[in-house]
């Protein structure tokens, strides 16, 4: 009897290619669609997330493979979407893919991909490997399941799925591993899957809706708490806000003083509701050379003293060497470089080699180019 996978279809390329390689693999496949967000809080029913669903089923009529339907709209709500919310509205930078992979992707469908379904293993269309191959066929000597970074360096995923527990990875397949982005397109293009190749790709978070920006969106969940804002370097107020959630630590301030070279947010302070701001996209001060996280959720094993560790805060950048001091529940990372923007809520993810180790979230920062500042 062939392995059963159950696939999350979005109905994006990716996730409708990992379901054609793996009946092509001969594995008996199942797909869904989850659906994690309600309409009704937008109050239109024009999110792509029902025109999502549309193209999956359609996918999944194509590929001829069972299709789904799931509603995770509550789990969303209670475990990623209010975190998201209380962090936003204490001043940090939340990512909220990370909780739903963890919480909605590989808990809850796993669950039920096991309990409804009677499946062997889950699959994603996420640009990931694990030690096991990307379709499960390989054994590690050790018999452990490590995550692995992508093929495609601008596609790799790693870092949203840096908080999974190794037996979720033992459970799941992620089949565009050693593929690239190209490649998939291609695949797409060879297959009679012209359409979906061609399909633009989803940027952001469905539930903000097309009419707003995040900024807007979070009015409608946040409470605003005016606040002032200061001069990091002199201490002078430069103007006011009405509520912390509208600032992301590195980003331009719309508000505040003319200035040729621009104020960015260089803290903020979600207990007083100050937030601070220095001149200069490049000022010495965005630059933060040691800084505090919650120990990591290792996925295997955490780093050896010989380890070569390298660390990514930034998804967009390109993970970095650093050193890392261990102490109960908290972990001090000192990188070889100065990171720009970094901000209390972000993730911190380790790598050695290939390998995702696991990651842990940023607390506060200890220090930055600005010595005054320290």
């Amino acid at each position: 009897m062939s392995p059963r996978v159950v696939v999350g279809l979005s109905g994006g390329v990716d996730s409708t290619i990992a379901a054609f390689l793996l009946k092509r693999k001969g594995f008996d496949v199942i797909g869904v669609h989850m659906m994690n967000w309600d309409t009704v809080e937008e109050g239109t029913s024009s999110c792509p997330r029902t025109r999502d669903e549309a193209d999956a089923r359609g996918i999944a009529h194509k590929l001829d493979i069972p299709f789904h339907s799931l509603n995770f709209v509550k789990e969303y709500w209670n475990e990623v979407f209010m975190k998201m919310i209380t962090g936003y509205s204490c001043g940090k930078t939340i990512v909220p893919d990370i909780d739903c992979n963890r919480r909605i992707k590989f808990h809850h469908l796993h669950s039920l991909a096991i309990d409804k379904f009677s499946a062997d293993f889950i699959a994603t269309g996420h640009y990931v490997s694990t030690s096991r191959g990307d379709f499960n066929e390989e054994s590690p000597r050790d018999g452990r399941c490590r995550l692995l970074r992508g093929k495609d360096p601008l596609k790799d995923q790693s870092y949203f799925l840096c908080t999974l527990e190794e037996h979720q990875l033992r459970r799941a397949i992620f089949p565009l591993g050693s593929l690239t982005k190209n490649e998939v397109k291609q695949i797409a293009l060879e297959n009679g899957l012209e359409e979906v190749s061609k399909r633009k790709e989803s940027m952001g978070l469905c539930f903000v809706g097309k009419k707003k920006d995040f900024g807007q969106f979070l009015e409608e969940y946040i409470e605003g708490r005016s606040g002032s804002i200061f001069d990091r370097i002199s201490g002078e107020k430069i103007g006011d806000h009405s509520g912390v959630h509208n600032f992301t630590v590195g980003k331009r301030l719309s508000v505040g003083p003319r200035s040729h070279l621009g104020y960015f947010v260089q803290e903020i302070d979600g207990e007083s509701g100050s937030v601070y701001a220095v001149e200069s996209s490049i000022h010495p001060s965005l630059y933060t050379t040691q800084f505090t996280i919650e120990t990591p959720r290792w996925i295997v094993r955490g780093p050896s003293e010989e380890s070569r560790v390298l660390c990514l805060v930034q998804r967009s950048h390109s993970p970095i060497g650093c050193s890392l001091s261990i102490d109960g529940p908290l972990t001090t990372v000192t990188p070889s470089l100065p990171l720009r923007g970094v901000s209390p809520g972000q993730m911190c993810v380790f790598y050695e080699g290939r390998e995702c180790m696991g990651g842990g979230e940023v607390l506060h920062l200890n220090h930055t180019l600005h010595k005054h500042n320290d």
